[in-house]
C-alpha cells in the first residue's frame, strides 16, 4: 500500500488569507502518531512545527496563535525558482494568462481576461467562498470537452498558479480598498468605447455558482441599483424594456463606468458576513473563509488525475 493513502488529514486544513497573504493551513498525521502542523505560502515555501500536537484543533488554534503573536508575514518566504504558485506579476503575469487565454490550446467557451477578472471577482466579494474546485472549471468552459490541452505538466501547473495568485490578487486588493475592473475597450464608428460586457458576463458567471446565497443583495433596494450596471451588461435574461437602456455605446459605456463604485458597495455589503466567518474560524470552529482543493479531489487544472497526483505533488 502507499504510505500516503495511510496519511489523515484533517477537516481543519483550508487555505487562510489576511492582509493581502495567503497560506494553506495543513494539519495531518499517520495512524497512531500526534498531528503536524505544516503552513505552505503562495511561493510553495514550507514551515513545519517542530513541536507535535495531540490533536487537531491544537494545532489549528497554534496557527492563529502564531499569526496574533508575529503576523502572517513570518510565515511568508521568498520566491523559488521551482514554485509552481508565482506571485502574480504585472503586466508579466497579465500578459502570459492573457496569451494562453487566446491560445489555440483552449475552446471557444474559455473566459477572456476582463471575464476571467468579473468571474474571480464575484466569487471574492460574494457571500460564500467557494472550493477551487467549484469555480476552476468554469474558466474553460461548460463542458468537459473544454478544458484546456496544456503543453506539459509544468504549463498546467504554471498557467493554474497564475490563476490562483490572480485571485489571491483580488483579495488583497479588496481588504485595501484598491481594486479596479479589468474592462476592455471596443471600437465602433472610429471611436474607442469602455466596454464593460465581457467583464459583467463573467460576473454574472461568478455569480450564479451560488446564485441562492445571493438573494439578500437582490431584495435590498439599495443592493439591485448596485447590480444593475452589472446585470444590464453581463445577464442574459433581460426583458424588451431593459435591452432598451443597451442599444448604444454610449449607453453601455456609462454603465461600464457605474462598475467600480458598485463594486464598493456590495464588497461593503457582504462584509459583515465574511468578518462573521472569519470571527469563528478564530473562535476554533472549522469553516473555510477561502477556497480548499482536497488532496483527493479531482485536480482543476482538467486532466482528470487527483490533485495530490497532479498539481498538488509539488506543492509540500
Amino acid at each position: 500500500m502507499n504510505p500516503e493513502d495511510d496519511l489523515i488529514e484533517s477537516p481543519l486544513q483550508q487555505t487562510y488569507s489576511e492582509n493581502g497573504h495567503s497560506v494553506e493551513i495543513c494539519i495531518y498525521r499517520m495512524k497512531d502518531t500526534p498531528w503536524t502542523l505544516e503552513v505552505v505560502d503562495v511561493h510553495g515555501n514550507s514551515t513545519v512545527w517542530d513541536e507535535e500536537f495531540e490533536s487537531d484543533q491544537a494545532a489549528f488554534d497554534e496557527f492563529f496563535r502564531t499569526v496574533k503573536e508575529e503576523g502572517m508575514e513570518s510565515l511568508i518566504g521568498e520566491p523559488s525558482g521551482t514554485s509552481f504558485q508565482p506571485e502574480f506579476d504585472e503586466p508579466d503575469g497579465l500578459l502570459e494568462l492573457n496569451d494562453f487565454l487566446m491560445s489555440d490550446a483552449v475552446s471557444d467557451q474559455t473566459m477572456s481576461i476582463d471575464m476571467l477578472d468579473g468571474y474571480l471577482t464575484a466569487i471574492v466579494i460574494g457571500p460564500t467562498t467557494l472550493q477551487t474546485s467549484q469555480w476552476f472549471p468554469g474558466i474553460w468552459g461548460p463542458r468537459a470537452e473544454d478544458a484546456p490541452a496544456f503543453a506539459d505538466m509544468d504549463e498546467a501547473k504554471r498557467i493554474m498558479g497564475l490563476i490562483i495568485d490572480y485571485y489571491n490578487d483580488l483579495i488583497g486588493g479588496f481588504e485595501e480598498e484598491a481594486n479596479e475592473p479589468l474592462l476592455a475597450y471596443s471600437r465602433e464608428e472610429d471611436r474607442e468605447y469602455l466596454d464593460g460586457e465581457g467583464w459583467a458576463y463573467g460576473f454574472m458567471q461568478g455569480l450564479a455558482l451560488c446564485r441562492p446565497d445571493w438573494q439578500a443583495l437582490f431584495d435590498d433596494s439599495q443592493g439591485v441599483k448596485w447590480l444593475k450596471p452589472i446585470r444590464l451588461l453581463g445577464a442574459e435574461d433581460l426583458s424588451e424594456e431593459e435591452l432598451l437602456l443597451i442599444e448604444t455605446p454610449e449607453q453601455r459605456e456609462e454603465l461600464a463606468l457605474q462598475i467600480e463604485a458598485s463594486l464598493v458597495e456590495i464588497h461593503r455589503f457582504w462584509l459583515p458576513h465574511r468578518k462573521a466567518v472569519h470571527e469563528i474560524n478564530l473562535a476554533g470552529t472549522y469553516h473555510r473563509d477561502h477556497p480548499k482543493i482536497g488532496r483527493n479531489d479531482p485536480c482543476p487544472c482538467g486532466s482528470g488525475k487527483k490533485y495530490k497526483k497532479c498539481c498538488g505533488m509539488n506543492l509540500r
